[in-house]
C-alpha cells in the first residue's frame, strides 16, 4: 500500500473509534482475497495488450507495519501490474476492515481528502472516482475506490496518455469486484494455491510468513527490476523456467521491512549455477551466499533494497529485503537476519 493510503487509514482512526458495527464480520482470509484478484491474463484482456506483466504481491498481514496500521484494519493484499515498454502501472489493493462501518468511514475520509466524486456508474456498495495529477512517463493517474461490505478496494491506473474516463474506470472496477464477490461468498470462493512449505525458507526467529503463492517467471523479473525484460525472459524460458515459488514475510527485527523469497527450479545444477552467475549481485561468501545493497534508479532518491542469492543443487534462490512503502531505503536491520535465513534455507534445500 502506498504512503498516502496508509496515512488515510491512520487519519480515519478517530472517526473509526466512535463508529458502531452495522454488519457481521466476514470470514474472508488473505488467501481467499488474493485468489480472487485479477490474474495477469485478466489484466491483458482488460487492456487488450499482452505486454502487461504481473509483479510480486504484498500481503499486508500483521506483524508487517503493525505499529502504523489502524487496529480496525484486519489485513490488505496489494497486486501490481506493469506495462512493458512504458511507465504505466495498474495497482489493486484490497483492504479488509473489521466491520462494514469501519470501511464506510474510510470511504468518507477518502472523499473528504479528494473531494466530490461522480456517483455513477455504480460498482459494489459504494464507489468513488478521481483523477490525480502525476509525473514521469505515466503522468495521468486515476484512483478508484470501491467498497464491498467491509472491504475497500483501491485501484490506481497510471497512463502515458489521457484516455481514461469514468466509464473505463467503472469497467476496470467491475472486473476487480466481480472476483471479490466470489471470495466473500462461501459457496463460490476461489481456492487459494497450496504451496509446499519445504520450498520456502524454514521457520525461524528472524522472519514471519505473511503469504505464499506460485507466480509466473515474469513476476521474478519485475521483482529483480530487470531493465530489458524480454531478453531476460527468453533466457529463463530457454533454461526451462516458467514459474517460481514466492513467499512474503515481515522482518521481525523491523516490521517496516518486507522480505520476499523466490525459489526457481532448474533441470540441472549447471543451469542453476549459470543463473546465479548471470543475476546475482556481490561475491559469494564462505557459505556460498552472494549479497548486496541495490539502489533503485528511477524511484525516489535514496531508495534501495537488499538482495541475497544462493544455489542449492538444481535450485536457485533469492531473498529481497525492502521497505513496505515504495521509495524508501531498506534498513540495515535486514543484513544479519537475511544472511542467517539464507544459510538456513540453503541447508534445508540440501546444502
Amino acid at each position: 500500500m502506498t504512503r498516502g493510503l496508509r496515512l488515510l487509514a491512520l487519519a480515519a482512526l478517530g472517526l473509526l473509534i466512535v463508529t458502531s458495527c452495522t454488519r457481521a464480520t466476514t470470514t474472508t482470509k488473505p488467501g481467499d482475497v488474493y485468489a480472487a484478484g485479477p490474474t495477469v491474463s485478466d489484466v491483458r484482456t482488460l487492456f487488450g495488450d499482452s505486454n502487461w506483466w504481473q509483479g510480486p504481491p504484498s500481503f499486508g498481514v500483521r506483524p508487517l507495519d503493525a505499529e502504523t496500521t489502524s487496529y480496525t484494519q484486519k489485513f490488505s493484499i496489494t497486486q501490481r501490474y506493469i506495462h512493458i515498454g512504458t511507465a504505466e502501472e495498474f495497482l489493486v489493493d484490497y483492504t479488509v476492515f473489521d466491520t462494514t462501518s469501519s470501511a464506510t468511514a474510510q470511504m468518507t475520509n477518502i472523499q473528504n481528502t479528494y473531494g466530490t466524486s461522480p456517483s455513477s456508474p455504480k460498482v459494489g456498495d459504494q464507489v468513488l472516482y478521481y483523477g490525480v495529477a502525476g509525473s514521469g512517463g505515466a503522468p495521468y493517474v486515476t484512483r478508484t475506490f470501491v467498497r464491498l461490505g467491509q472491504i475497500v478496494v483501491t485501484i490506481i491506473w497510471s497512463q502515458k496518455d489521457q484516455t481514461a474516463n469514468v466509464q473505463l474506470l467503472a469497467r476496470n472496477a467491475t472486473k476487480v469486484v466481480d472476483g471479490l464477490k466470489k471470495a466473500t461468498a462461501a459457496k463460490a470462493r476461489p481456492t487459494p494455491q497450496v504451496i509446499d512449505k519445504k520450498l520456502l525458507p524454514p521457520p525461524g526467529l528472524d522472519i514471519t510468513l505473511l503469504g505464499a503463492t506460485q507466480l509466473p517467471i515474469e513476476a521474478w523479473l519485475v521483482m529483480l527490476h530487470v531493465a530489458i525484460p524480454d531478453a531476460a525472459l527468453q533466457l529463463l524460458q530457454t533454461a526451462g523456467v516458467t514459474d517460481f515459488v514466492y513467499g512474503d514475510y515481515a522482518l521481525n527485527g523491523d516490521t517496516h521491512m518486507e522480505v520476499r523469497s523466490s525459489l526457481l527450479s532448474f533441470t540441472t545444477a549447471t543451469a542453476a549455477n549459470d543463473w546465479a552467475g548471470t543475476w546475482s549481485t556481490g561475491t559469494p561468501d564462505q557459505s556460498g551466499i552472494a549479497s548486496a545493497y541495490v539502489p533503485l534508479s528511477g524511484n525516489v532518491e535514496g531508495a534501495g533494497e537488499y538482495h541475497y542469492f544462493f544455489v542449492s543443487g538444481t535450485y536457485g534462490a533469492m531473498l529481497v529485503c525492502r521497505p513496505s512503502i515504495e521509495g524508501e531505503a531498506a534498513s540495515r536491520a535486514c543484513e544479519a537476519p537475511l544472511e542467517r535465513t539464507a544459510i538456513d534455507w540453503k541447508l534445508a534445500l540440501g546444502g
